[in-house]
């Protein structure tokens, strides 16, 4: 019952994106690859380490336009929630196409449920965000929130593989003055689905098809993006 339940949520989604971006014809696309590589490590009984590392590479898959490093510190209050903080370092080519890059860093601060059910068969995940972007050519930080839903289902039989699926929304929360992209109101979408295979308990890697829908303001064109995105994923 709770897995349909899910599968009739990521479906409603798929046909409300599909509404939206059906309304944007004109938008552009690229194909983008993206590796996230995810350590998580238990300091002790309370206390988490995060490490995230990330390139993507845009523009048809031809150039490097994003590098992140995203670090933080959690506190499990109990099996299920953990409380983040964190920063973040990303590195954005300046155009699709250029080796030149420009700096964003951001603090943010995250709060995450995560809980199984069917025997532990089903995993379900609710994933928040609150973030302060500081961006080169702004003087005041653009407050962002973002929420990631995201289900994964063991294959029976005893196998190492799962289905995955996650939607994500961000909504920008302040205006900037400087920067007519950064109002208040939704700033992007990403629906994702795949399939992971664990090596080892500590080891997983998953890979699939994300797709992502960056709304923009005139007189710019909003961006589809269509990405491959592969994650490594460490728990120690």
């Amino acid at each position: 019952m709770i897995l349909r339940r899910q599968i009739n949520w990521i479906g409603s989604a798929i046909m409300i994106m599909a509404i939206m971006v059906s309304t944007h014809v004109q938008a552009t696309s690229d194909f983008q690859i993206w590796v996230p590589i995810n350590i998580n490590a238990k300091l002790t009984e309370q206390l988490r380490g995060f490490l995230e590392l990330q390139p993507r590479i845009g523009n048809n898959a031809s150039n490097l336009t994003t590098a992140i490093v995203r670090p933080a510190l959690g506190w499990a209050i109990n099996k299920q929630a953990t409380l983040w903080g964190g920063y973040l370092m990303q590195a954005d080519s300046v155009t699709p196409d250029s080796n030149t890059y420009r700096i964003e860093n951001r603090a943010w601060q995250g709060f995450t449920w995560r809980d199984t059910a069917n025997e532990k068969q089903f995993i379900w995940e609710v994933r928040n965000r609150l973030e302060e972007r500081f961006l080169a050519g702004n003087s005041d930080p653009s407050i962002r929130w973002r929420t990631r839903f995201r289900v994964e289902q063991l294959i029976p039989d005893g196998s190492h593989w799962s289905v995955i699926a996650s939607e994500e929304i961000f909504v920008n929360l302040n205006d900037n003055s400087d920067n007519a992209q950064l109002q208040a109101g939704a700033q992007q979408n990403r629906l994702y689905a795949g399939v992971g295979y664990r090596f080892t308990p500590e080891a997983q890697v998953e890979t699939g098809y994300l797709y992502q829908h960056v709304w923009r303001n005139s007189p710019s064109a909003d961006q589809n993006n269509n990405v491959w995105m592969t994650n490594l994923n460490f728990n120690f």
